[in-house]
């Protein structure tokens, strides 16, 4: 059987405990993966320690399931129930209630350590699954554009205006769309050939950042798009590069897409180099002359 849903999964399952010899997977495994279906809004968006640990197994158990399945990991195996919640649940409440179900636990140091682990184990995991060439292809889009335009709305804003903002420190020519008062058509127009536009979406993904992507190679520019596994925004060859995040994006889950970005910035300022520390320090004789910063 090609596994390629979560109702697969449930019919493998089915097969598998009515399997009088030795079947596909193990006792143990089969155990896990009932628990990981009865709960797939936290299966689809869980470490993989998280998952493991709700099951009272080790990881690495996790691992040799998605294997046997057929995958190279867990990963692969992770990916149908996050197309399942994606296809089948409401992203927010869904999201929501799984946190809530957790609520049960009010110890507040206890959810502080918890947190920071996680988040840990998702730092190193993306560190893992980025290729540093493309780390490198995007640092030398936005050191040698034209003029680079910073587009994420909704929730990414927050990361659109945190990498606009401190790109703007260290080279010139820098806009973040997407501002109140602002149109998505006046932003565009502004684009032509020579520029780069940095796109930033994640699943449920924004329609209105995705379709910018296409139309701005239409004019020329190229584009760097920060999203994850899969999405509308990829983009390929001479139209630019992907960084693909290969974690949920949301308000507990944030951490590994400021660091992407950071990454990014610190990369950018390698490339660009002495000019770079120019453009700070004009950027601050400015801040110096308004009196802006309390120290």
């Amino acid at each position: 059987m090609q596994i390629q849903s979560v109702e697969d999964l449930r019919r493998l399952l089915e097969t598998e405990r009515n399997s009088s010899g030795r079947g596909r997977v193990g006792n143990k495994a089969l155990a896990v993966l009932a628990d990981m279906l009865n709960r797939p809004g936290a299966t689809a968006v869980g470490s993989i320690s998280e998952i493991a640990a709700n099951s009272g197994v080790d990881p690495s158990t996790l691992t040799r399931l998605g294997k046997r399945l057929g995958y190279s990991g867990f990963t692969e195996l992770q990916d149908i129930f996050r197309r399942h919640v994606t296809q089948t649940q409401p992203f927010y409440s869904a999201r929501v209630h799984e946190r809530v179900l957790e609520a049960h636990d009010n110890n507040q140091p206890e959810l502080l350590r918890h947190h920071a682990e996680t988040e840990c184990q998702k730092l190193l995991a993306t560190a893992n699954q980025i290729d540093p060439k493309n780390i490198e292809q995007a640092a030398k889009l936005l050191a040698d554009a034209r003029n680079v335009f910073v587009l994420g709305l909704r929730a990414t804003y927050g990361l659109s205006f945190f990498l606009g903002n401190y790109l703007a420190t260290i080279r010139e020519n820098v806009r973040i769309l997407g501002g109140p008062g602002q149109t998505l058509t006046s932003d565009l127009v502004a684009i032509g050939e020579g520029d780069l536009l940095v796109a930033l979406s994640f699943s449920p993904y924004t329609r209105s950042v995705a379709t910018a992507t296409e139309l701005v190679k239409d004019v020329g520019a190229k584009v760097l798009s920060i999203t994850d596994v899969g999405s509308p925004l990829e983009v390929t060859g001479k139209n630019g590069v992907t960084i693909a995040v290969d974690q949920p994006f949301y308000f507990d889950s944030s951490t590994a897409h400021f660091f992407v970005i950071q990454t990014i910035l610190l990369a950018t300022a390698r490339c660009i180099g002495p000019a770079a520390v120019e453009v700070a320090k004009a950027r601050e004789r400015i801040d110096t002359a308004l009196n802006i910063e309390i120290r």
